[in-house]
């Protein structure tokens, strides 16, 4: 018998720069004036947020944290497809004190999608403080390393979104509705991704 681990996850640092430039967006919408730049800007980080919760995957660099109530055999990330690094494994000991485990401890898996950590073998993991809501932290970098490696159907996906949004600036439009499910079509032939919560056997 098995039983799920609770967890949460949070965006910890943004990606410093979107799939898509502002003058792609302005092109995709015909938009020519530059009065409303930072409008579209904002569309564009919108899109990129939609595309990046739609197919459970961080498009460019960004860190992510993992929040879990314990540890497991095999802890999938969320988000990280592809995962670039793990930066750090922490715990609360016994005593309650954060430490931060050793890389002798486990490994790390960047070919699976979503990446993930495994318990390394003949290791045991350390015992955590009983009845902490969070015991186990893991902080990691995830997405592509080069916006050009983003693919083209995932970007214009964003693109149609941005477009859509543009043109619905009040939302409802029956069109903008087709639009939004012609973006979801794009992002759709990238794949989504299976995230598998962490369990441990009882």
């Amino acid at each position: 018998m098995t039983t799920e681990i609770a967890c949460d996850w949070a965006l910890v640092t943004p990606p410093a720069e979107e799939p898509i430039s502002l003058d792609e967006a302005k092109s995709q919408a015909s938009i020519t004036s530059n009065d409303d730049n930072g409008l579209i800007g904002s569309y564009i980080v919108a899109a990129r947020q939609a595309a990046e919760t739609y197919l459970q995957r961080a498009l460019f660099t960004q860190t992510w944290k993992l929040q879990l109530t314990d540890f497991a055999d095999v802890i999938w990330l969320p988000m990280a497809a592809p995962l670039q690094s793990v930066s750090s494994v922490q715990y609360y000991d016994t005593a309650g004190t954060l430490q931060t485990l050793s890389t002798s401890f486990y490994t790390v898996d960047t070919t699976s999608e979503p990446g993930r950590v495994l318990r390394a073998p003949n290791q045991v993991w350390p015992s955590t403080q009983a009845d902490r809501l969070v015991t186990v932290i893991i902080t990691y970098v995830c997405g592509k390393s080069n916006v050009a490696d983003i693919p083209e159907s995932v970007k214009q996906g964003i693109r149609l979104h941005v477009s859509a949004a543009d043109a619905d600036r009040n939302g409802g439009a029956a069109e903008s509705r087709m639009t939004w499910k012609a973006a979801e079509s794009c992002w759709n032939a990238y794949g989504q991704v299976w995230w598998r919560p962490p369990s441990r056997c009882l």
